[in-house]
Parts: C-alpha cells; structure tokens; sequence
C-alpha cells in the first residue's frame, strides 16, 4: 500500500474536478518523453488536431527515442520509432541497441461539458516487446489545468497496483508472455494482460502569460523490469516537468524522472493539412470584363494564357457548337477547381458571346481521365459578384469524359514534347547497424519525351555527390532469394547511376477502364516488361486493379546489365476511398522473391496533396525464414511543396521508412499507378476544392 501514497491526494483531487463542468478552450498538447500525446512518462487522451505530423527526440539515461508522429484522424494517432538503448550494443560499430517499434492511440469519447476525453492505446506493436504495454485514460480540461486519469498494462503497469479484472473474464489475461526477439510479432495475445496492473495519471498547468506548461505525473511504471534485465533506482514515482512553446511547430521539455535522472526532448511539427503559405508571386486571377467580346478567337493566345495563368497544361481545343473543350492537366495548382476557375476567366474573356459552355477534359497522355463543364452564365456572374460562388458549383457538370473524337481541333499541341527537370536528391537510410545515418546527396536529372499522344519514352539519372558510404558494410543474413537485401552493393558500386529509361503506353476502353505496358529499366534494381489494368467507374468510391511484370535483377552498377535472377510477379489489388479521403488498399499476388502474400495498406489524403499512411505484408514466408522484424511494414508521407513556396506549385515530396529491409514480402516499385494518374475521377476530389474557383 505505501507504493499508493502518492496517488490518492492526487487522483481525489482530479476526480473532483472530474465531474465539475467548465467552458475553456482547447489547450496546447505537447509529446511524452518516449512519444504520444502525453504528460511526461505517461500518455493521456488528448490528441494533436487532425493532420498534425512530426519528429520527437528525446533523452533519459540510457534510452534517447527518435519518434515520427502523425494524426491522420482526429481520432487516430499513430508513431514510429526507433529507441536508441546505450547500454546494449548493436551491430559492428559499437553503437546502442536499436529498438524499432509502432504505437497506436485511439479516442474512443470526445470530451464534452460534463464528460472527459477517453482513449485507448497500445505501444510497441509488431515490435520486439520491449517496451510493450496498453493503457486506458481519460483527461478533463478545468480552466488552465488539465487532468489525466489512467491504467497501465505491461511496461506502463508495472507498479503492479491493482489486479487485472480481466482475469476473471478468461485465464489467458493472466499470463502475459514474451514476444522479445527478431521483433513483427504483433503481440495480439498480450493486450491488456498480465496479473496486475497500475494506475497513473497527473495534471499539467499551462500558464496564461508565457508559453509554459508545467507537468506533475505518477508514474505506472517501476523500472524494475527494463529491457535485458536492467533495473533502474526510482526514488519516487513523481515526474516532474515543463515544456516551452517556442511557436506552434517547436517546443522544448525538460524534466525529472524517477527522481534521479534528468529528461530533456524537442519536437518539431507542422500541420499537413491546413498549413499555407501567401503566394506572393503568383500571378492574379483575370478581371472578368464586361466588354464586347472579340470576333476573331486567337487559338494560340487563349492556350498560352492558360498555361500562364491558370496552371493548366493545354494538350487540344475544341469547338463543339456553343461550348468550347479544353484538354490537359492540371500542373501547378493543388486544386483543380483554382485552375478550372481561372482558366475560364481567361475564355469568357476571350471568347465570343455565341460560346455558353466551357469544358475541361483531365487528360493524362492523351488518354481522358474526367471532364468539368462549367456554365459561362453562371460563372461570370459569380465572379463579378453578382451572386454566391455556390451557383457555379450548382451549375456544373461532371463527366467521365467528353467524346471529341469527331472534331477537328482548332488548337494542337505539337507532338515530340520534351520535359526535363535537374534538381538535388536526398536518400538517406536510418537506424542501421553500421551508422545511424547511412546518406547520399545527389544529383538528379528526370525527362520525359512524348513519341505520341499516348506512348511516351521516360527516364532519370543521377550523380552521387556526397555520401558515408564507405561505412555501409553491413549485409542482412537472407534465407530467401536476395531481391532487396543487395541494396549495399547498388549504392556502393557506382555514383553516377541509370535509375530508370522505360517506354510507356496508356490505353482506355470505354469509360472506366484505364490499362498501361512498359518496357525497360523499370526501377533501380529491376528491369523487365509489364503491364497494368485498372477498372474505376467514374464517381465511385472503389477500383480494381491487376499488374502483372516480368523483370530481371540488374547490374550492380547501374548501366545496362542484368544479373541472372529472374521472377514473374504481380498482383490484384482492391481500392477503397471513403469522403473523408482515406484510402484503404488491399493486394494480393506475388512477390519478388517468388513468395505469395498479401499487402494492406491505409493512407490519408488531404486537399493540399499531403498524405500519410502505413502498409504490412504478410507472405508465406515464416518469420524465422524472413529474419528480423517477421513481416514487411512500414510507413509514407507526402509533403507538398505549395506549403513552403512563395508561388504555387503541385509538386510533392514523398518519403517512405521501412522497418527492416529484408527480401520476403517485396513488390516491384512500379513508377506510376493506373489508380494516381485517374484521381480526379473521385468527385469529392473536386468538389470539395469549389470553394476555390474564384480564387
């Protein structure tokens, strides 16, 4: 009973403010020491807003954690992260253990007046275990104060306070076994058990003139049960803390935990989804006039106009009766509706009176993705502000696409179009056993040669210019073909590097059904020929697709060669796309290494092209044949660079972390998807960004 001291003065006092009712706004949240929302060594159930996303670091003898967190739900945490154990060592180079795992919090209640917010959260999924443990917590927020209440399990319960109930309701939440090892054990059979488990719980103060928030904790843990045995000196189970908001993306904590040891992290973070940035040099949009319009179009006029203008890559025009067609692409604008918006202020300008409709064809290649029509009535009264901007939306069409295969267009791109792009590359590799950082900085040069409307020539090269690796040496034992585990010897071979030169050909078939072949050095360690098909009814929320690629295994050095592995592999793939832009994504097939599985994955998608996600793959391969981590895992995120610049642009910076890699459970990284190129064909993605046609 002594360990409870501590704990009742501080939990009666919560509770009391538990069921009092208080109107306050929302409080700045800030990370735990070991990541998550939480307080120092505890989490509670608050949660960032929804698209939050970001790196934590942090350091208490002798653990120091690198976490990515995202909030891709309001409702839904998630992190990865790799713990850094200094008195174990790991690898060739004398460095601390590393330990790679995946947390997951979920609020299952909102705080309400009288109600607190509470959440559910399980660490170190599919990782070793080290750190394993589940909690249930609930926070209410009284004026400046916020107080949090939970239960530990695992590593966070080994105060070892109360018995689990769950005991009762089965015997097999009473022994709560070891899932230490190669790690991609999901652990599913120790969740919330164990003997006993532990309250915590403890209150942070945020104070109205600085930006300071001060943190007091009891902690659930005991530190008598640390990885490989370790015991840790806890002279009290009080934390103590404060974290200093520099700005809403850095903060900075220090602290005092089990009472001997110091705490110190910093957290960067930025909001995906609703950061901007003022587009000082993009050019306004075109002042609809109110003047006679000309007699005489100028083809050439209105496409360079629109190019400029309004972001929007013009491949043809079109007279079809009273309504003009534009087809193209969309390339600088995040939202096509900005650019659909701005083009057709530039054509009710230009175009004679007898013209009542503009369309605008999404064409990628040559081949129609979806069509907009725009009322010319309705949308020059809404940009003279003559009514709502909602009337253009109202007065709309949408469509598959716009046959125009019976007219003769009075304005053509020229075939034979090259486009080329020299920029820097980045490609870094963490939490190895040879360094931390393995990294190169290149060169990169990517062009695009269109042979026809829909078959093009494409290809990259790159020049190595500063790297570390000459400390690469370490090579993962494999008891599977080597289709991933060769990558040391692709990166060390050679600096100046062929990535990729394939020929490309994309076909449609009626109005939902998109194929593609190509031939060539397909990525940087395969080469082949394949081919994909994708069946997407135009305005539905699912897709099917099948890819199917034969490829060779390339040189080492990355010029023309082959090595001898071959493989046959493809797969059939299933997409699900909900309003709120989560794609849920399930494929079937097989794999490099000639294994058979399958890959789930989910990603978030937001309006400014950011996204986040993770996928698993699970063959059947065993996790003693695939070797450290069981399973393939991992996780992407895609930053658009609009958020940054001063003029507007659609590129996006896409990362990806990978566990481990290891051969089983490998696809082919194909460099574009039939279901990415027929985005636009979901409404919702174009809708939704109405608000913006007038911009």
């Amino acid at each position: 009973m002594n360990r409870l001291r501590f704990v009742y003065p501080l939990f009666s006092f919560s509770l009391l403010f538990f069921v009092q009712a208080v109107v306050a706004s929302p409080l700045p949240v800030s990370q735990s020491v070991s990541g998550g929302v939480g307080l120092i060594a505890m989490p509670s159930a608050r949660m960032n807003p929804e698209g939050v996303f970001g790196v934590h670091l942090s350091l208490v003898d002798p653990y120091t954690r690198a976490v990515v967190f995202a909030q891709p739900l309001p409702w839904l945490e998630v992190l990865f992260k790799y713990t850094n154990v200094e008195n174990q060592i790991y690898g060739v180079s004398n460095q601390g253990y590393k330990d790679k795992s995946t947390d997951v919090k979920i609020r299952l209640l909102a705080e309400s007046f009288y109600v607190p917010s509470i959440s559910v959260g399980v660490r170190d999924v599919g990782g070793t275990g080290l750190f394993s443990g589940e909690y249930v917590v609930a926070s209410k927020q009284i004026n400046r104060f916020d107080f949090s209440l939970g239960l530990g399990w695992g590593y966070l319960g080994n105060q070892e306070h109360l018995s689990n109930p769950l005991c009762t309701l089965r015997e097999n939440f009473c022994n709560r076994g070891s899932v230490t090892g190669k790690g991609g054990n999901l652990g599913l059979a120790n969740l919330f058990s164990g003997k006993k488990m532990a309250l915590f719980g403890g209150v942070e103060y945020h104070q109205e003139a600085l930006p300071i928030s001060w943190k007091l904790e009891y902690d659930g843990n005991s530190y008598q049960n640390e990885p490989f045995g370790s015991q840790f000196e806890q002279k009290t189970p009080l934390n103590f803390g404060a974290v200093y908001h520099f700005s809403d993306s850095i903060k900075l904590q220090a602290g005092l935990v089990r009472g001997t040891t110091a705490m110190l992290g910093i957290t960067f973070e930025t909001n995906l989804k609703s950061s901007t940035q003022v587009k000082y040099f993009d050019p306004a949009p075109v002042k609809v006039d109110v003047v006679d319009k000309a007699k005489e179009v100028q083809w050439q006029s209105i496409e360079e106009a629109i190019e400029l203008k309004a972001g929007f890559q013009v491949d043809s025009i079109y007279k079809n009766d009273n309504e003009i067609i534009v087809k193209g692409r969309q390339q600088v604008y995040a939202q096509e509706a900005k650019g659909i918006g701005r083009a057709s202020r530039i054509l009710e300008n230009k175009l004679p009176s007898e013209f009542s409709k503009f369309t605008f064809v999404d064409s990628y290649q040559g081949i129609d993705v979806s069509s907009i029509t725009i009322d010319r009535e309705e949308f020059r009264k809404s940009a003279r502000l003559e009514q709502p901007k909602s009337k253009v939306l109202e007065s709309t069409e949408f469509a598959p696409n716009k046959a125009v295969q019976e007219l003769e267009p009075v304005w053509e791109q020229d075939p034979g179009k090259l486009n080329y792009r020299i920029a820097p590359s980045f490609s870094g590799s963490y939490g190895g056993p040879d360094e931390f950082l393995l990294y190169q900085l290149s060169m990169k040069s990517s062009a695009n040669y269109s042979l026809k409307n829909n078959t093009w020539l494409t290809g990259a090269i790159s020049l190595g210019l500063v790297d570390n690796y000459e400390n690469f040496e370490y090579t993962a034992p494999s008891n599977l073909p080597r289709v991933r585990t060769d990558i040391k010897e692709y990166l060390k071979t050679s600096r100046l590097r062929l990535n990729t030169l394939q020929l490309i050909n994309l076909e449609s078939a009626g109005d939902d059904f998109f194929y593609t072949t190509y031939l060539g050095y397909l990525e940087m360690m395969y080469g082949g020929v394949g081919g994909e098909a994708l069946y997407r009814p135009y305005g539905k929320k699912w897709a099917l697709g099948l890819d199917l690629n034969y490829v060779k295994q390339r040189d080492f050095d990355l010029r023309l060669g082959f090595r001898d592995y071959e493989v046959l592999t493809g797969h059939l793939t299933g997409y699900y796309e909900t309003d709120d832009r989560v794609v849920v994504k399930l494929s079937a097939g097989r794999y490099l290494a000639k294994d058979i599985g399958m890959t789930f994955g989910v990603k978030r998608k937001f309006k400014n092209n950011a996204s986040m996600g993770f996928w698993v793959t699970k063959t059947n391969v065993s996790a003693e044949e695939f070797g450290e981590g069981s399973f393939d895992k991992g996780f992407y995120f895609s930053i658009p660079l609009d958020i940054f610049t001063l003029s507007s642009t659609n590129y996006v910076a896409d990362y990806s972390w990978q566990f481990l890699t290891r051969d089983g459970g490998q696809k082919l990284n194909r460099s574009q998807e039939l279901y990415d190129l027929t985005h636009t064909r979901r409404l919702n993605h174009i809708k939704s960004g109405f608000d913006n046609v007038l911009d």
